[in-house]
């Protein structure tokens, strides 16, 4: 299994919870960590989210030199 390479979106959020922005003692939930640090995102400048998306390309590419011949492929179990 090769995962994706993170998207911008998910460095960041990689990177609150790491800083511990929300403690874990006030919210243990991920769907609702997720939900508050996808309005912080939302609130972040557009000068901002060019260095995540930075971040990113700079991921994607060290994911492609990995895995060359990896294509996203989604499976759908019925």
């Amino acid at each position: 299994y090769i995962p994706r390479p993170p998207n911008a979106f998910m460095l960041f959020r990689a990177n609150f919870v790491r800083q511990k922005h929300v403690p874990g003692s006030i919210e243990t939930n991920h769907g609702s960590l997720s939900k508050i640090i996808g309005n912080c995102w939302k609130a972040l400048p557009e000068a901002e989210k060019k260095v995540w998306d930075a971040r990113s390309k700079k991921a994607k590419a060290e994911h492609q030199k990995m895995y060359p011949n990896y294509r996203f492929r989604p499976v759908h179990n019925k």
